[in-house]
């Protein structure tokens, strides 16, 4: 084998798996690892930082990863090599070859060009299941709306699915924040890369074996529906996703989560949708799993987030979009409109309710609305904001009744004076807050202080008021 039909190989090899052909610095990283080059001599020849190569390349043993269906790193690639029968490479042309290890490695740079780069990726994704009708299940989705200001982090989610292929992605935020919004509107952008795509709400707390057993009628229609362990259901389920490039959608997936419980415990009986995340995030497969939820599973919080199989995505409230929704609306005195957003958090389903009282009592006029204090929520957001903070433990609520009472943000120690548990406990507090989304991180002068959000604490206020539970 030639050194050019080496990377010809690995090139056809990719390009099976992702409809893409490796470009020049891929090219150049994978020669120089097998030189034992330093990314900052990479980085040198092609004029560009470290860091970019650096990222190039974990991005790169992703792809190849994907492709040879084992772990590849920049330590491990001449052995994988190797086991591909590299090293029969021989001399060609007017190259210059040397011994490293047991491959025969070009001393002279090869001409990357004789590859040839696609335009655009090819919309068959399964080229070897060509005559596969692509299976759309959508049922459990809401439908197309009006959709705001989400540029950036679409185009995260392209790349995390698309390029990196990432098997496991998670979007977490609030209730009305905009996480089914724009798992929806994803769907539209990338249908066509994939073979099938389903959608299961989980907000009726599907039990796991009723969800596998749907999810293998819709991935294999012709399979015999009988009795199956939920270890054989798991086996099928692993086989069709990689046998098909498949896009699963899990939404409201809180609802398996026990209440009244620290963040991420399962519900009684519940516990194996853990298992069901950590395999789609361990086992290689063509496809993704896209979950929605108000808190994390505990099993995927482990997985380095810059260099692994998952990724998170905490949606942030809108801000563009908050005034792109006003203006839609038709509300008045717009240089208001940022301290209003800022307010509501720039929550889209806050925004449109306080926009529909302002229209309703000061004819649109938003600045005098914010005359008034406190903060008006209102029974509609009130309704949104309750079921979430009843799900709070009971430590939980204690340690937010010592956030809302501070007047400004309060470290650890001085949390811990008031909240007289133990050390373990108190961490696992704050933790679980956090990744709820109720309190948030200032750091400073080195010094990581943390205070309750505005509007959750008027909003707490409010429930104090209606003689809602806080204990």
């Amino acid at each position: 084998m030639t050194y050019n039909d080496l990377f010809s190989f690995v090139d056809d090899l990719v390009f099976t798996h992702t409809n893409q052909h490796l470009t020049d610095l891929q090219l150049a990283i994978i020669e120089g690892t097998l030189l034992n080059k330093k990314y900052s001599q990479i980085a040198k020849e092609f004029d560009c930082t470290e860091g970019h190569i650096a990222n190039t390349a974990s991005q790169l043993w992703k792809i190849m990863t994907k492709a040879f269906g084992e772990t590849v790193t920049k330590s491990n690639i001449r052995s994988i090599m190797d086991r591909y029968q590299f090293s029969e490479i021989s001399n060609f042309g007017n190259f210059n070859f040397v011994q490293k290890g047991n491959i025969n490695v070009c001393t002279e740079p090869i001409n990357y060009q004789k590859i040839p780069q696609d335009p655009a990726p090819s919309s068959t994704v399964n080229p070897q299941n060509s005559n596969f009708k692509q299976q759309i299940d959508l049922r459990d989705a809401p439908n197309l709306t009006l959709f705001f200001d989400r540029t950036e982090e679409l185009a995260n989610l392209n790349q995390w699915i698309l390029q990196e292929r990432c098997r496991v992605i998670l979007i977490l935020g609030m209730s009305g924040i905009g996480k089914t919004a724009i798992a929806r509107q994803l769907i539209e952008q990338i249908k066509t890369e994939f073979d099938c795509i389903f959608w299961k709400s989980l907000r009726t707390s599907t039990p796991l074996k009723l969800l596998l057993k749907d999810l293998i009628k819709f991935l294999n229609p012709t399979e015999v529906d009988r009795s199956l362990t939920g270890d054989d259901q798991l086996r099928l389920l692993i086989e069709s996703l990689r046998d098909h490039r498949c896009l699963i959608i899990l939404d409201d997936i809180q609802s398996i989560f026990n209440p009244r419980q620290l963040v991420g415990e399962y519900k009684p009986g519940y516990d194996d949708y853990g298992t069901l995340f950590q395999l789609f995030a361990e086992f290689p497969h063509n496809s993704c799993l896209l979950l929605n939820s108000w808190e994390p599973p505990l099993e995927l919080l482990r997985f380095n987030h810059d260099d692994s199989w998952v990724q998170f995505l905490q949606l942030p409230g809108l801000t563009t979009g908050g005034i792109e929704l006003f203006k839609l609306l038709e509300l008045k005195d717009e240089e208001n409109w940022l301290e209003l957003i800022h307010i509501y958090q720039g929550n889209p389903l806050f925004l449109r309710c306080v926009a529909q009282t302002i229209k309703h009592l000061f004819s649109g006029k938003v600045s005098e609305y914010l005359k008034y204090e406190p903060v008006f929520l209102g029974d509609e957001i009130l309704k949104i904001l309750t079921p979430q903070f009843q799900r709070l433990s009971d430590l939980e609520k204690q340690a937010i009744a010592i956030f809302c009472s501070e007047s400004s943000p309060i470290d650890i120690l001085q949390l811990s004076q008031k909240l007289p548990i133990s050390t373990t406990d108190l961490f696992k507090v704050i933790l679980s807050l956090e990744r709820r989304g109720w309190i948030e991180k200032i750091e400073a002068n080195d010094t990581a202080r943390f205070n309750i959000k505005f509007l959750l604490q008027q909003s707490i206020a409010d429930l104090n008021n209606t003689k809602s539970e806080l204990s």
